[in-house]
C-alpha cells in the first residue's frame, strides 16, 4: 500500500469510529464503506462496518459484513460470536447455531461461544444438548454469570428446582444487580411457594431496571397473588395499555387475573402475542414435522396434552373421563409433561389410557415425533398458557385436529389451534370474536367433573377447621389472586350485614393473610372473622364443606374447580357472570346442576342474595335440598354423559377436517 493510500484509510479509519461514537451513524457507514473500498481484504474493516450498520437496524447487512470478515480471517471467534448473536436476534436459530459452531472449530475452549450456543439450542429446544453445553462451558468459567444464568433458566424449566434456586444465587453473587438474574430468582422462588422472598426479587429486579414493563409486570402479578392491591388505580394507563402495543410484558394467564375487566379483544391481543412468538421460534423445526392427513379412521386417537396429570384440579376433574371412553370408537393417550408425582391420580390415569407417554424428558423436536408416532388425530391442548405449557408442541402441528380445552379459560390466540371446545353460557352467540379458534359449543357445561369423587366420610371437626361455633359460613376456597378489591369489598359488606358469621378463605402465603386481614380491617371488619383453611387431601378438602354454609364466587376469574367442588360437597354458591369466559364459568356449573336462580345480575344483587340466605334458614335449606336432589340427576356431574358429548364434539370436528368444512360455531347436540 503506497503512503498517500495508507493515509487516507488511517483518516478513514479515525473518522468512522468517532462518527460512530459520536452517534452519527450514516456517516459512519459512509467512511467505512470507503474505508472497504480502499482495503477490500482486510477483515477488520468489514467487522467494523458490520457493527456501524447493526446498530442502524440494518441486520442482514451487518450478517454480510460479518461473513465477509469471516471469510478473510476464519480464526476471528469475535466476529463468529458476534454473527451467531446477530442471526440469533433475527430469529434464524440454524443459522445462528452454524456461526457458533464453526467458532468452536477455531476456539474450542471459548466458552462465550458454548454458552451462546447454548441459548440457540434452548430455543431449538434441544435442551439436552444445551445443558451439555453450559456444564461445559461453566468447566472453564466457573464464575460467568450468562452461562450461570442460562442454567438456571434451564433447570427452573427442565430441572431439579433446587439446583435452579442454587444456581441463580451463584449468578447474583457475580452480578448483584443483574436484573434477568434477580427475575429468575424470583420465579424460583415462587415455585417454591416463597411468596415473599419472590416479591423481594422482583421488586430488586424492578429497581435495577426500571424502565422494563415485563419486570413490572411479574411484580405487579406477584403482589396480586398475595392479595397486595396497591397501584392499581393506574393499572390500565401504566401497563395494561403499553402492553396492548408491546409483545412479551403481559402473559395470557396474567391478562385473566387482573383485578379489573379487560375486553376480551384485549384478552385476545395478549394471547396473540404469546402464541405467535412460540410459533416464530419453533417456525425452524416446522419443516421437520409432516402433519399427518385425516381421513377415515377404525377409530379416532385422542391426544391429552398436560402438565397436570397429577394431584391437580384438573385431573380431579377429569379422572372419571378416561375410563368412560367408548373404547370401539376411541383410543385415548395420554401426553403427561411432567413427572409421576406417585399419586393415586396419576396411576389411575395411567391405568386408564391405552398409551400413556412420558414427553417432559423430551426435547420439542422429539415429543412431537412421539405425538405422531402414537396416531395422534385430534390433540387436546390442556395447558395451552397454563403454567408447564408446551404450546410449541401444538404449533409443530403433530396431529391434524388440535382443540383448546379445559385449563385455559379464553383463547390461544393461536393460529394452529382448529377449535376450543366451549358451552353456550361460558360463550353464548354473540361472543364468537372473542376467540380466535373455530368455536364446538356443547350442549351442557363445557367443564368435565368426576362422579366418583370421594369424600372422606370422618373430616375434621368445626373447632379443627377453626370455625365459631354457631357462625353462618361463608367461604372461598378459590386461589388467592382470583381475589380483588371489588368484590372483597362486598364480601366485608355481607359479614357487616349478618354479624354472626365469618368468611373461610384457602389459605395461601403468610403474606396474603395480613393482606386481607389488614383489608379487613379498613372496612370495619374484625380480622379474626376471617378464617383460613390448610391444603388438604382432596378427600378431606371436600369432607371439611360440611362446616361451610355458602360459596361466596369471586368476580373477574370464578371459582372452577372449587365451585364443581362445593356443589359435589353440597354447598350452595353464588356467582355474577361478566363479559369474560372466566367470568361466566360458575354461571355454567350452577345452570347445568339446575340452580340458575344463584346467578346475581349485578353485586347488589349478589350481596342481597347472599343476606337474604344467611338471614333465612328456610331459604337456604330449600337450595340446598334441591342441590342435593339435582346433583346425580342433572348434567354437571354425569361424567358418562359428559364424556358421550364431547364424543360426538371429535367426530363433528373430525367430519369437519375430513371434509374440509370451516364451521365457525359448531353446536354440538346433546
Amino acid at each position: 500500500m503506497d503512503p498517500r493510500t495508507a493515509k487516507e484509510a488511517e483518516a478513514l479509519a479515525a473518522r468512522s469510529e468517532a462518527l460512530f461514537q459520536a452517534g452519527r451513524l450514516a456517516e459512519a457507514e459512509n467512511a467505512c464503506r470507503k474505508l472497504a473500498a480502499l482495503l477490500p481484504g482486510h477483515p477488520m474493516v468489514h467487522y467494523n462496518l458490520a457493527k456501524v450498520l447493526k446498530e442502524r437496524g440494518r441486520l442482514d447487512g451487518a450478517a454480510t459484513a460479518l461473513r465477509k470478515a469471516l471469510a478473510l480471517a476464519p480464526a476471528m471467534v469475535e466476529g463468529w460470536l458476534n454473527l451467531g448473536t446477530l442471526l440469533g436476534e433475527s430469529g434464524r436459530w440454524a443459522e445462528a447455531g452454524e456461526a457458533f459452531e464453526t467458532g468452536l472449530k477455531a476456539k474450542a475452549d471459548s466458552w462465550q461461544l458454548l454458552t451462546s450456543l447454548a441459548r440457540i439450542r434452548v430455543h431449538q429446544g434441544r435442551w439436552h444438548e444445551a445443558e451439555s453445553l453450559l456444564r461445559r462451558s461453566l468447566a472453564l468459567a466457573a464464575d460467568a454469570a450468562p452461562t450461570l444464568l442460562n442454567l438456571a433458566n434451564l433447570m427452573l424449566d427442565h430441572g431439579p428446582l433446587a439446583e435452579a434456586t442454587e444456581l441463580f444465587e451463584r449468578t447474583l453473587k457475580v452480578a448483584p444487580a443483574m436484573a434477568e438474574a434477580l427475575l429468575g430468582a424470583g420465579h424460583a422462588a415462587r415455585k417454591a411457594g416463597d411468596a415473599g422472598r419472590a416479591i423481594e426479587f422482583y421488586r430488586r429486579a424492578a429497581e435495577a431496571r426500571p424502565a422494563d414493563l415485563a419486570i413490572r409486570a411479574r411484580l405487579i402479578e406477584a403482589r396480586l397473588g398475595v392479595c397486595d392491591w396497591r397501584d392499581l388505580g393506574d393499572l390500565r394507563r401504566t401497563l395494561i395499555e403499553p402492553a396492548l402495543k408491546t409483545p412479551g410484558i403481559i402473559r395470557p394467564m396474567m391478562s385473566l387475573a387482573f383485578p379489573l375487566a379487560l375486553e376480551p379483544r384485549e384478552l385476545l391481543v395478549f394471547a396473540r402475542q404469546r402464541a405467535e412468538a412460540v410459533a416464530a421460534e419453533v417456525a425452524p423445526l416446522r419443516s421437520r414435522i409432516k402433519t399427518p392427513k385425516p381421513g377415515k379412521r377404525e377409530r379416532l386417537t385422542i391426544g391429552y396434552l398436560s402438565a397436570d396429570f397429577h394431584d391437580h384440579p384438573t385431573t380431579h376433574l377429569m379422572r372419571g373421563m378416561f375410563p368412560a371412553h367408548d373404547r370401539s370408537r376411541f383410543k385415548v393417550v395420554t401426553l403427561a409433561l411432567e413427572p409421576d408425582d406417585g399419586s393415586d391420580y396419576r396411576r389411575f390415569v395411567r391405568q386408564h389410557s391405552d398409551a400413556f407417554l412420558e414427553l417432559g424428558p423430551m426435547d420439542t423436536l422429539d415429543a412431537a415425533e412421539a405425538i405422531m408416532a402414537a396416531g395422534v388425530d385430534i390433540l387436546v391442548d390442556i395447558n395451552v398458557h397454563t403454567r408447564g405449557n408446551r404450546l410449541a408442541l401444538t404449533a409443530l402441528r403433530p396431529a391434524p385436529v388440535t382443540v383448546n380445552w379445559l385449563g385455559l379459560p379464553g383463547t390461544s390466540g393461536a393460529a394452529c389451534m382448529d377449535w376450543a371446545l366451549v358451552d353456550g353460557m361460558v360463550m353464548p352467540p354473540g361472543h364468537d370474536a372473542d376467540f380466535c379458534e373455530r368455536l364446538a359449543v356443547l350442549p351442557h357445561c363445557y367443564q368435565a367433573n368426576d362422579r366418583d369423587q370421594i369424600i372422606f366420610d370422618q373430616g375434621p371437626g368445626r373447632e379443627d377447621c377453626g370455625l365459631p361455633d354457631g357462625a353462618f359460613v361463608f367461604c372461598c376456597f378459590n386461589q388467592a389472586f382470583k381475589i380483588e378489591p371489588m368484590m372483597f369489598g362486598r364480601w366485608m359488606s355481607i359479614l357487616g350485614r349478618v354479624p354472626s358469621s365469618v368468611l373461610w378463605l384457602l389459605a395461601g402465603s403468610p403474606e396474603m393473610a395480613d393482606n386481607l386481614r389488614r383489608e379487613a380491617e379498613v372496612r370495619g371488619i374484625a380480622p379474626e372473622r376471617l378464617v383460613f383453611a390448610a391444603r388438604q387431601p382432596k378427600d378431606r378438602h371436600l369432607a371439611r364443606h360440611r362446616h361451610a354454609d355458602l360459596f361466596l364466587d369471586t368476580l373477574f376469574y370464578n371459582a372452577h374447580t372449587t365451585a364443581s367442588d362445593a356443589l359435589w360437597a353440597g354447598v350452595p354458591l353464588i356467582t355474577v357472570p361478566g363479559r369474560a369466559f372466566a367470568a361466566r364459568v360458575a354461571a355454567s356449573l350452577l345452570t347445568n346442576v339446575g340452580l340458575p336462580e344463584l346467578i346475581c345480575a349485578d353485586l347488589d344483587a349478589y350481596e342481597a342474595l347472599a343476606v337474604r340466605l344467611a338471614s333465612e334458614p328456610a331459604a337456604l335449606a330449600a337450595v340446598r335440598d334441591r342441590l342435593a336432589a339435582n346433583r346425580l340427576t342433572t348434567p354437571l356431574f354425569d361424567t358418562t354423559g359428559f364424556v358421550r358429548d364431547i364424543e360426538r364434539a371429535y367426530e363433528m370436528m373430525w367430519a369437519e377436517a375430513c371434509g374440509a368444512k370451516r364451521t365457525r360455531r359448531l353446536e354440538i347436540p346433546g
